[in-house]
């Protein structure tokens, strides 16, 4: 599978804790290399609002593509992906990646 820089995708990844999710979640592709994804977990605002005020979430801005629902990234939450567990992940909404201005202004929060 080929991922880029801002790509969405859908699955499991485990926890910067370590535990599995129960279900599949989104999450935002930060950077890319040949072994590894790095992503930060991603969660629509609907019903979390309270929780964009924690200096670790950040509302995106220009969330679609790749998200269909306002959203925000949870800056503590960047993970590192080894290619042998990238099968089970699905690239959301054609392909299509996040707003490169967009990507930057996050990757500038890390």
């Amino acid at each position: 599978m080929k991922f880029v820089e801002g790509h969405g995708i859908l699955g499991r990844i485990r926890f910067v804790d370590g535990t599995m999710p129960s279900y599949d979640r989104t999450y935002l592709v930060i950077s890319v290399t040949n072994d590894y994804i790095e992503v930060l977990n991603v969660s629509s605002i609907r019903g979390k609002e309270r929780k964009l005020a924690f200096p670790t979430n950040e509302r995106l801005r220009n969330y679609n593509p790749p998200f269909v629902m306002p959203s925000f990234v949870k800056l503590d939450s960047l993970t590192r992906v080894p290619q042998s567990d990238w099968e089970h992940l699905q690239i959301l909404n054609n392909g299509r990646v996040l707003d490169v201005n967009e990507l930057k202004r996050i990757k500038s929060m890390l």
